[in-house]
């Protein structure tokens, strides 16, 4: 999008507040700078040369891009490719917080080392003497890792007759941080009767570019993804990460559209006709389901989930009262820790008050964020991905 197209689409916002009451960051902080029409205001102003660019920045910074205000929006204003277009326009070097988001997106290309590394470092005494010796960054990103799982393989043929042929797309962290989930929607797909495919040479989705001011990365890694499936034809592509199936949807956008269909794995699932047969054991369990604001934006917007896990019986499944951004937001729990801590707070608090067996969630980003503020309040609830449970409930 270029400058005057930007103007264009900035122009149909017509001030009228009504995303307002649906903002996170302005009900937090109560400055019209970081409101959505506040934001679009500073963007017209940075375009025609009448606002300077560190109060933009300032305020940019602070989107959490969770685009609640998007659904909101009578004039069907796209916030979403307005931030991402004026951050494109933006030197990286002069942005708050670049540094950052750049250090973390330059390292996504060695995540698949990581599995092996992050192990030692969890299981050897490495741990424990960085945290002595680490600061208070160095703490809060130790708080978000995640525990090394099994290294047991994805790819796998059904033990009795072949019904279909899915890929999973694992992305950069998903063999680290949603190898559980992985694991378990490979296992169910099994007793479906799928061969799962899992592509090794697959790429990051490229979210975090396209979010961040690197739309031609972003595009790059869409490609490379694209050339990948496309190449070993399957009946669709299943992801268990909502923040990279929201990305994986907008490929044709990127002009990389996908020849199978992109589906969430749960809505997947549950279009299946065995999948009701399946004997899942009776659980007497209350859990809390959080819909992460990636999920809002996908076909169905999550709903399957809640219907997937009332196959397992006894189980009572209470949605989190709160539809607001929990504060992860890709790398947003890392640069800006205060105010991602702050919005996170409702959750954390709802979830102590009441007697939950676990916490529900299908985003990478808001799992480790939620988990480490239940730690951090000294809480043992676990939080995992819904397939997880699924699984632990499948019989043999």
């Amino acid at each position: 999008m270029d400058r005057e197209a930007l103007l264009i689409e900035a122009d149909r916002c017509v001030k009228c507040g009504l995303c307002l009451p649906h903002c996170p960051t302005y009900l937090s902080t109560r400055d019209e700078g970081d409101s959505p029409r506040g934001r679009i205001a500073l963007i017209q102003g940075y375009v025609q040369q009448r606002v300077d660019t560190p109060r933009l920045h300032r305020h940019l910074d602070r989107c959490l891009g969770c685009l609640a205000c998007e659904r909101a929006c009578p004039s069907g204003v796209e916030y979403g490719r307005l931030i991402d277009a004026v951050r494109a326009l933006q030197p990286h070097a002069r942005r708050p917080n670049s540094r950052l988001r750049l250090e973390l997106i330059s390292r996504l290309p060695y995540m698949k080392a990581m599995p092996a590394l992050l192990d030692f470092y969890q299981r050897s005494g490495l741990r424990s003497l960085a945290k002595k010796v680490g600061g208070h960054k160095f703490r809060r990103l130790d708080a978000l890792l995640p525990r090394t799982t099994t290294r047991s393989p994805l790819q796998t043929t059904p033990t009795s007759g072949v019904t279909g042929r899915v890929a999973l797309f694992t992305g950069c962290v998903g063999n680290i941080a949603d190898r559980p989930a992985l694991l378990a929607l490979q296992r169910l797909l099994d007793r479906l009767g799928f061969e799962v495919v899992v592509p090794r040479e697959q790429v990051c989705c490229g979210a975090l570019h396209q979010h961040n001011g690197q739309p031609a990365k972003a595009r790059q890694l869409a490609a490379r993804n694209r050339a990948l499936f496309d190449a070993d034809p399957v009946e669709a592509i299943l992801f268990v990460a909502s923040g990279c199936g929201a990305q994986l949807l907008d490929y044709p956008r990127l002009d990389a559209a996908l020849e199978a269909p992109v589906i969430e794995a749960c809505r997947f699932l549950l279009r299946q006709p065995g999948v009701a047969a399946l004997p899942f054991a009776p659980l007497e369990a209350n859990v809390l389901l959080h819909t992460p604001c990636s999920a809002r934006q996908l076909p169905g917007g999550g709903e399957a989930v809640a219907e997937l896990l009332g196959l397992i019986p006894g189980i009572a499944v209470q949605r989190a009262a709160s539809s607001h951004c929990c504060g992860a937001a890709g790398s947003y729990l890392l640069t800006q820790p205060e105010l991602a801590d702050q919005l996170r707070e409702p959750l954390v608090a709802a979830a102590g008050r009441a007697q939950f067996d676990a916490l529900l969630t299908s985003n990478t980003g808001c799992a480790l964020h939620l988990a480490a503020g239940l730690h951090g309040e000294g809480s043992t609830l676990r939080v995992m991905h819904p397939l997880e449970l699924l699984h632990a409930q499948l019989k043999e």
